[in-house]
């Protein structure tokens, strides 16, 4: 964020001065006072509107001459990570006009589209929203006007491209607002064009100005700018809970590395991310054996993520829509080995009721269907499938559920097109523990379904 008033080049306050400030907090703690950007920000300009990839990667900012007396004096820069130093400051030029202001960009979750504010000619009000996007090469193209749905014959300012690539919210002069500056939000319908900005209403407007409105990835948490009379300087920060008609659509932001058995960083994985409500496949790109990704979900949306490279083992994830990871950004990291004959992996989220062998779990079927897709494209593999069990109860009566659950994975898969000759059973009861048996979560790890290679 900017912070006015820190210090000029003669170290004397300058009011007219704004740097480019970082503070950090938690959800346990508020954040601290914050400090300067370091080398290559705050050199000697004003600066501030950040807005950053969710790889972290590319930040994007406004940087304006103070030595100006013109108001088209700002325009966009940015600057990328390399070896977790930011390079020098290099200008928008798609962007950046020389008889216009351009300011306060904010980039879309994919990187591959931005929104900032302008007062260019040939726009509607005095300062438009406008949007640019790259090409098939990656080069940024023409900016567009976002058009009258969006831009008044006032001011529009402060763009806010939320993560799930569907909701924005700006600051607007336009009608119905409290006075001043109002915040909006827009949300895009079905036919992927902006809807009619909403008023996001009192108490968070009033007539003053409210500026700057940034939400959190889990929807819940907003923050903003006023210079409503009760704030303590000029322009303060303020956070609140956002209603649920102002929430955007549920966001799932994964990240993580991707590494073999001796941790090595693995490249060339094809990463898939399947909607289990919609069967909608999206492909995630990894590089460098990291990935990460944002996609927007309605909220009862499952999701099975499938890790595939050549040669290598089977490795899925299920997440329900019920689990933590919907809560904010999560790391998910992924071991991957290579199809080695004795080699075993376990499959995971193959659930089963108490004392029940029947595959009837919508985590288990997802991932058995993947499973069986992925035996057809490895046709030459040949397994063990091996059930195992906690040390919770009677100990035979452990052997006989362990080898049925076995079976039920085996007669699954023979369901689903793959041939008999190419698999085999076995329970092992409770006699194979990989973890301790007197908690919770060491019996959760031993109740599991693993497949052994026998022949590759």
């Amino acid at each position: 964020y900017t912070r006015r008033g820190i210090r000029n080049e003669f170290g004397v306050i300058d009011k007219k001065s704004e740097d480019f400030v970082f503070s950090e907090g938690s959800l346990e703690d508020s954040f601290n006072d914050g400090e300067d950007m370091p080398f290559p920000f705050n050199q000697n300009n004003n600066e501030g509107g950040a807005s950053i990839t969710i790889d972290n990667k590319v930040l994007f900012f406004t940087i304006c001459s103070k030595f100006s007396s013109s108001y088209n004096n700002c325009d966009i820069y940015y600057v990328e990570k390399e070896d977790s130093l930011w390079t020098d400051l290099k200008p928008l030029r798609s962007v950046n006009n020389p008889k216009s202001w351009e300011s306060q960009p904010s980039v879309s979750a994919d990187g591959n589209s931005l929104i900032f504010a302008s007062d260019r000619r040939g726009g509607h009000g005095g300062i438009d929203l406008y949007i640019v996007k790259k090409d098939e090469f990656g080069y940024w193209g023409v900016p567009q006007n976002m058009g009258e749905v969006i831009n008044s014959n006032l001011n529009e300012k402060s763009p806010f491209f939320h993560i799930d690539g569907e909701t924005m919210y700006f600051a607007s002069q336009q009608f119905p607002s409290l006075g001043g500056y109002d915040i909006f939000i827009s949300k895009k319908g079905e036919d992927g064009k902006w809807q009619e900005p909403k008023n996001i209403g009192f108490p968070i407007n009033t007539v003053h100005d409210e500026l700057g409105m940034f939400v959190t990835t889990d929807g819940e948490t907003a923050y903003f700018c006023s210079n409503k009379l009760e704030g303590i300087g000029g322009w303060d920060l303020y956070s609140f809970n956002l209603h649920d008609k102002a929430k955007p659509k549920r966001v799932l932001f994964l990240k993580g590395d991707i590494t073999n058995s001796d941790g090595v960083m693995v490249d060339s994985v094809s990463l898939e991310l399947k909607n289990i409500t919609t069967n909608e496949v999206t492909q995630i790109s990894v590089n460098g054996g990291k990935y990460v990704s944002a996609i927007a979900l309605e909220d009862s949306d499952d999701v099975l993520i499938t890790f595939n490279k050549e040669g290598y083992a089977f490795n899925s994830h299920y997440i329900s829509s019920t689990d933590e990871e919907f809560s904010g950004p999560a790391k998910m990291d992924v071991n991957i080995d290579k199809i080695e004959s004795g080699n075993t992996f376990k499959l995971n989220n193959i659930f089963f009721e108490t004392d029940s062998f029947n595959i009837t779990s919508l985590s288990t079927r997802s991932t058995l269907i993947e499973f069986s897709n992925y035996l057809k494209r490895n046709k030459n593999l040949e397994l063990l499938i091996s059930g195992h069990t906690d040390n919770v109860g009677n100990k035979d009566d452990n052997q006989l559920l362990s080898e049925n659950r076995a079976q039920s994975v085996y007669n699954f898969l023979v369901e689903n097109g793959i041939s008999e000759d190419r698999l085999t059973y076995k329970g092992f009861g409770e006699s194979d523990p990989i973890s301790d048996n007197s908690t919770s979560v060491g019996r959760s790890k031993n109740r599991r379904t693993e497949c052994t290679i026998i022949n590759k």
